[in-house]
């Protein structure tokens, strides 16, 4: 499958994973116009690319995502004769001058996080360094956390006067608990890497020189898994969230007789009978 041009991320499949790196790292890969839009291309082409399993989001240098370029936004809102916009932490705009539409820039950051979770494939984040403000909620949006011992993560807005528009405030209380996610909240603080794994905010935290390939450990299990299965697995946990249980149990009977007469269920009911790895093709 052929690849778009893309500007301000790498994109790269191996082995069946799927790499999007954030690609400004002299400034520490904020949230702009063309890292918004390269990745959500880039999710859509992984997510259509079957030979893909699994993604990984990262960011090249040593942040993940500082999350809104607010220096830029500071100098776009006074070109503009503005005040500071309430999304300045959210989406930065480009350096060029003109006019600032706060709206627009809120709704393209929250459509990227909402495609980050919308992917039916498994998404692990790679947390490199800092990742703060929407940096933060994008690693939120995805299905799993590795962070590197010396990167930190936190929920910035407060500290500059702004509200975390980009789904903090959906996604945070989620993976640590109301009160927790009230207390990064409101103080601002970025979490060290001890803290967040303690918290449950991310799932593994590894020395630095070893995250990308501890995560691509980790992906390539996934990928040797069953797609199908693990799917319907993901929309099963996040329907649950917001569903009863009777709901949620109704839904698991469907998906459950889905996967009963998959080919990969036969081929994985084989490989146990004959003591080998199965091998499976997700239908």
């Amino acid at each position: 499958m052929d690849s778009p041009t893309f500007t301000a991320i790498t994109y790269e499949v191996a082995d069946r994973i799927a790499t999007i790196a954030f690609n400004e790292p002299e400034v520490l890969n904020p949230m702009t116009p063309g890292m918004m839009g390269d990745t959500i291309a880039a999710l859509d082409l992984a997510a259509q690319d079957r030979n893909v399993r699994v993604i990984i989001i990262t960011g090249h240098g040593r942040a993940f995502s500082a999350g809104g370029d607010v220096r830029s936004l500071g100098e776009r809102q006074r070109a503009a004769g503005e005040a500071p916009a309430p999304e300045g932490d959210a989406a930065a705009p480009s350096r060029a001058p003109g006019p600032f539409d706060r709206r627009a820039w809120l709704r393209r950051t929250q459509r990227m996080i909402l495609a980050i979770r919308a992917v039916e494939k498994p998404v692990i984040a790679a947390i490199n360094g800092v990742a703060a403000g929407g940096g933060c909620d994008i690693a939120l949006a995805c299905d799993l956390r590795v962070m590197a011992d010396t990167a930190r993560i936190g929920e910035i807005f407060a500290k500059i006067g702004l509200f975390p528009g980009t789904g903090g405030t959906w996604l945070l209380p989620r993976a640590v608990g109301v009160e927790k996610a009230l207390e990064m909240i409101w103080t601002g603080e970025l979490l060290p890497a001890d803290e967040a794994l303690r918290i449950g905010l991310v799932g593994r935290v590894v020395p630095h020189d070893q995250l990308m390939a501890e995560t691509r450990a980790l992906a390539l299990r996934l990928a040797q898994g069953p797609p199908l299965a693990l799917a319907l697995a993901k929309a099963a946990v996040y329907r649950g969230l917001d569903q009863d249980m009777a709901a949620a149990m109704d839904y698991a009977s469907t998906a459950e007789a889905i996967t009963l007469t998959s080919e990969d269920h036969k081929e994985g009911i084989r490989a146990f009978r004959e003591k080998r790895t199965p091998t499976f093709e997700g239908h």
